[in-house]
């Protein structure tokens, strides 16, 4: 009798057992929670566009020189080149903001010209981060009577395009979660977590300069010599930056 009594009471310890392991399992496993993530998603693009003020400028002027001895032309091409960065030196640009390319090609080749006519273009890129001295650059080029564009590029250094960024970002999440919480209101649903963030563009818009002719002048305008070239004022003004952040978010 007394055996028989003590396998009863071993089985009930064992099934107490068991039942306290299952619960202690349940609790930390917590299935009535589901995986955490609804399966109903929404995908919103969020934008903005702010203003600020450029602070890069940048130069390309280029020059021009016809002729069939290629070493003359090429001298010619080389005493004005020492001669314009000379003087933008002088004006206080830094040596690393200034660069230089010379190109050439048979105009013949190209034109079917007279054999042997050359062309070679002397490309000068001048980079400026200070209002003043581009304004000084400009008004020195003007002088140069150079081909292409005499007013600078004007837009943002690679420095602010990072400051605006992150701005721009803030203010795209923030756009972002407003258009998901009206999407979410007319669902009849709420907004959850956010899943996945996803940049997609960003930049701005760049002024673009005004051309030059090397004989004509501002738009074709007469000029009889470089001191009678005048120079525009060089007014930055405002230029737009624009960025974009695609949001998956859950949907409660």
């Amino acid at each position: 009798m007394k055996q028989s009594i003590t396998i009863k009471l071993n089985a009930w310890i064992i099934c107490a057992v068991l039942l306290i392991a299952n619960l202690v399992t349940i609790g930390i496993w917590r299935p009535w929670e589901g995986t955490g993530t609804s399966d109903r998603t929404i995908v919103i693009t969020g934008s903005t566009t702010i203003e600020a003020a450029p602070d890069q400028f940048v130069f390309s002027p280029y020059y021009q020189k016809e002729g069939t001895d290629k070493t003359v032309v090429n001298k010619e091409l080389s005493d004005l080149s020492t001669t314009i960065v000379t003087k933008l030196k002088a004006l206080g640009v830094a040596d690393s903001a200034i660069k230089t390319d010379v190109n050439s090609y048979e105009y013949s080749y190209y034109y079917g010209g007279p054999d042997g006519q050359a062309t070679t273009a002397l490309y000068i890129t001048v980079t400026i981060k200070n209002k003043e001295l581009a304004q000084k650059v400009q008004d020195y080029l003007v002088t140069t009577l150079p081909s292409g564009s005499v007013t600078p590029q004007i837009l943002f250094s690679v420095e602010k395009q990072k400051v605006l960024e992150t701005q721009a970002r803030d203010a795209a999440l923030a756009n972002a979660k407003a258009k998901a919480d009206s999407s979410a209101t007319q669902l009849g649903a709420r907004v959850g977590k956010v899943i996945k963030v996803s940049d997609m563009t960003s930049g701005g818009i760049t002024t673009l300069p005004w051309m030059m002719n090397a004989e004509k002048g501002f738009a074709g305008d007469s000029v009889s010599s470089p001191s009678s070239t005048s120079s525009y004022t060089i007014q930055p003004g405002l230029n737009e930056y624009s960025f974009s952040v695609e949001v998956t978010y859950e949907l409660n």
